[in-house]
């Protein structure tokens, strides 16, 4: 059963940490100044992050985080969003460390670092359908294959990657330095990696089998973080294009008085709350017990925020004119993120398959 609960306490206090963390750091022209930043170096916030609890909010208090749950991160995430935020809380904390915390029997000596923002360690996988694979040589196992988009590779000390062995999934521990990692800067600015695993040897206390559930919990609670970073945008792309409307004018007069331009306004009120809503109905089915409950909801408010989001980013450059695709204005800058979010942890297409195998179609 899926409840939705006033935000409690710990709740509001994240979502205002963010909100302050997000004015003092990321005006449009300090975000501009960090983008001209070579993609090998990290944001220089990150150990502030680590500092206000962001990266251990998903963690269990028994694997060393704050036990949260994901309902409660989703304010924060959307001010995050809304904010255009270049370091990798969403994969360092909604999916490698949550992850973690149900994958390995001891989790918090691996966690401890990466929950201080001591060491960056990500999730890597390969693309649908071409897996990394590993074969046992000798006492060691050996990697092949290629994560073709690592979001924050470069920043990564170590990767916990994804590998087939047997035919069964494992994670496999593997120190950055080992693969070959090529940077790359995404359209709205955020960094990511291809890394080749080719001929990457890992030993066999670095390999944690049994690992299936927390890997589709982990890829689930990933969804989840990037869901709520575009509801945040949803919601700041709609809030900027009203603004303008009122402002800008046409024979005279706003063109937010047109009834035309009316319709499209109530459309884009209509679309951010369906997006708000859910992103929280996602969230919330991350608490139940029923894996196939959780993936079919997940899945679903991913399509249904994928086919939103087009909507408002339509409407939004629409109504704002030439400027609306120009860097001058924020707006350019968040319909670049949320093209990229859009394809981020599995786009529309493959979740509306998935959807339809969940439900038996």
């Amino acid at each position: 059963m899926i409840r939705f609960d006033i935000p409690d306490d710990e709740t509001l206090l994240l979502r205002d940490t963010a909100e302050r963390f997000v004015a003092d750091h990321y005006g449009l022209a300090q975000r501009n100044v960090m983008l001209e930043q070579p993609p090998e170096q990290v944001p220089p916030h990150w150990g502030e992050m680590a500092e206000l609890g962001w990266l251990a909010a998903a963690v269990p208090e028994t694997a060393g985080g704050l036990g949260l749950s994901a309902a409660q991160l989703v304010p924060m995430l959307e001010v995050l969003g809304r904010g255009l935020v270049l370091e990798p809380v969403g994969p360092v904390a909604m999916k490698c460390a949550a992850t973690l915390a149900r994958a390995l029997p001891d989790a918090g000596a691996e966690l401890e670092p990466i929950l201080s923002g001591e060491r960056i360690a990500l999730v890597a996988e390969g693309a649908p359908g071409a897996p990394v694979s590993a074969v046992k040589t000798g006492g060691a196992l050996v990697l092949s294959g290629v994560a073709p988009l690592v979001m924050a590779g470069p920043w990564a000390q170590v990767f916990w990657v994804v590998a087939e062995l047997d035919g069964a999934p494992v994670l496999m521990r593997i120190p950055a330095e080992a693969a070959d990692v090529t940077p790359v800067r995404l359209v709205d600015g955020q960094v990511a990696a291809r890394v080749c695993f080719d001929g990457v040897r890992c030993a066999q206390e670095d390999v944690v089998t049994s690992c299936a559930e927390a890997l589709a919990y982990g890829r689930d609670m990933a969804l989840v973080g990037v869901l709520a970073e575009m509801s945040g945008l949803v919601d700041a792309l709609h809030g900027a294009t009203l603004d303008y409307v009122k402002l800008r004018e046409q024979f005279g007069r706003a063109i937010g008085r047109f009834q035309v331009v009316q319709h499209r306004m109530s459309e884009m009120f209509i679309r951010r709350e369906e997006v708000h809503s859910m992103a929280r109905l996602a969230a919330e089915a991350m608490e139940g017990d029923d894996a196939a409950f959780r993936g079919k909801l997940v899945s679903a408010a991913r399509v249904k925020i994928a086919k939103d989001a087009r909507v408002v980013m339509r409407d939004a450059v629409q109504l704002h004119g030439g400027i609306g695709v120009t860097d001058e204005l924020a707006v350019g800058h968040m319909l670049k993120r949320l093209l990229v979010l859009s394809q981020v942890e599995g786009g529309r297409a493959s979740h509306l398959k998935r959807f339809r195998a969940l439900i038996g179609l």
